[in-house]
């Protein structure tokens, strides 16, 4: 996804400029827009209320409460586990980027044909929203080391900062379910109807429990997950939600030597 990102990024943008500039200063426009989402997923913990820090100390909690029961639960699983949800599983590790891809892809090709903005819009911010929660889950593998169920090592053993990785180590968090969630939610949060918020994140739990029936998250991996994709993908949305306004710019113009005024004016 990282190597169609950049392209599939200008190119969606661009159709959503419209008239708004020339291709050149479309470009620039796309990666400051881009660079301000970012900066603002970034930057927003510095912005937490105290109702945000008592929502981040809660999941803190309920994360930690999960992993003191994720041994318990993960030898349940696999004492229960059947054809059925192996099958189901094995289908879900293999369909569930293409599921996404095709997703993105269709809601920006009906926004092409349909000229519906909203939908263009919304396949941009997928992206966006899952390349930001990617990249910020394999921070967090890579600081916090968790070993993975099928390590055999149990759910307390980490290896921070190891490079190379142990092959059975980076479990915590998942990064399927980061992936999952970071796309539901945007989805779920531009168009919001009970039937889109249950596909949305049926779709995604279902890919989270998979990881977990696979033996290869626990449940407090895919949990955090999840806290990362959905905090990603509505941070995102409602920041543009807040921006998504007309706007004009008057900027100087030097053509044959002669100066004048260009006014550029569009809808975001």
């Amino acid at each position: 996804i990282m190597i169609i990102f950049p392209s599939y990024f200008i190119f969606s943008r661009i159709g959503l400029a419209g008239s708004r500039t020339d291709g050149v200063e479309c470009l620039d426009e796309l990666v400051e827009d881009f660079y301000r989402d970012v900066k603002h997923v970034l930057s927003s913990p510095f912005r937490w209320s105290q109702h945000d820090l008592v929502l981040l100390s809660t999941l803190s909690a309920t994360t930690l409460t999960l992993m003191i029961t994720d041994t318990d639960f993960q030898e349940s699983v696999q004492k229960n586990r059947t054809s059925t949800s192996d099958e189901i599983s094995k289908w879900t590790d293999k369909c569930a980027k293409r599921v996404g891809n095709l997703t993105i892809g269709g809601l920006y090709l009906s926004g092409l044909v349909l000229h519906d903005r909203k939908a263009k819009r919304t396949a941009l911010l997928c992206l966006e929203s899952v390349a930001l929660a990617e990249g910020i889950t394999k921070g967090l593998k890579y600081l916090v080391g968790r070993s993975r169920p099928y390590g055999d090592k149990g759910a307390f053993n980490f290896d921070p900062l190891k490079l190379p990785p142990p092959s059975y180590s980076l479990s915590f968090p998942s990064g399927h379910a980061t992936s999952a969630f970071a796309l539901s939610s945007v989805i779920a949060e531009q168009y919001r109807s009970w039937p889109v918020w249950m596909i949305s994140y049926g779709f995604a739990l279902v890919v989270s429990l998979a990881r977990v029936n696979n033996n290869a998250h626990f449940l407090s991996d895919v949990f955090w997950g999840a806290v990362v994709g959905i905090s990603v993908g509505r941070c995102l949305v409602r920041f543009n939600e807040a921006n998504n306004r007309a706007g004009w710019k008057i900027a100087p113009i030097n053509i044959s030597n002669d100066f004048g005024i260009k006014v550029s004016i569009w809808l975001k």
